[in-house]
Parts: C-alpha cells; structure tokens; sequence
C-alpha cells in the first residue's frame, strides 16, 4: 500500500540524510553537492539536468529524486514539501 503521507522531498532527505551521515547530514549533502557542480563548473539553476547527472555520477548510490533534491539546495531553492504533484519529479 502507498502511504499518501510520504512525498518525494521526504523521500529525498530520508535518502540523503542516510547516504550523508557521516557528512553532516543533509547540510553536508548540500555542501558536498555545491562543490561537485562548482567542480565540474556546472550552474545547477541553469543545467539542471547535467547538475542532476554529474551529482549521480560522484555518489552513484545517489537517486534520481536524491540528486534533483541536491540541485536545487545547490541553487539556493528550498524544494516544496508539497503533497500536491511536487516540482521535484519535473
């Protein structure tokens, strides 16, 4: 059964709060995500979508969803906890 309760943004940070521990967390996600893209001189508010896959390649346990909720901490956007159809799956 689907619980309606859980939205992709709770996905994502349960993902990256998991995945991260050891970094600080969701901060430090967020941190490690600025300096991947700032690496591969990747702008997340104007190549989202590379941002998305060059995230995914660094931490290749990453998810879809995981790496779109990285990019926009990256952009300075705070992702929508939303339980209407959520701009993170677009």
């Amino acid at each position: 059964m689907i619980d309606a309760g859980i939205t992709p943004v709770g996905l994502a940070e349960r993902e990256i709060s998991r995945l991260f521990a050891d970094r600080g967390g969701r901060e430090g996600a967020g941190t490690w995500a600025r300096e991947v893209l700032a690496a591969a001189e990747l702008d997340p508010r104007r190549k989202p979508l590379r941002s998305v896959r060059a995230l995914r390649r660094a931490e290749r346990r990453l998810s879809p969803i995981g790496a779109r909720y990285l990019v926009e901490v990256a952009a300075g956007r705070t992702p929508s906890r939303s339980t209407r159809s959520s701009q993170i799956l677009m």
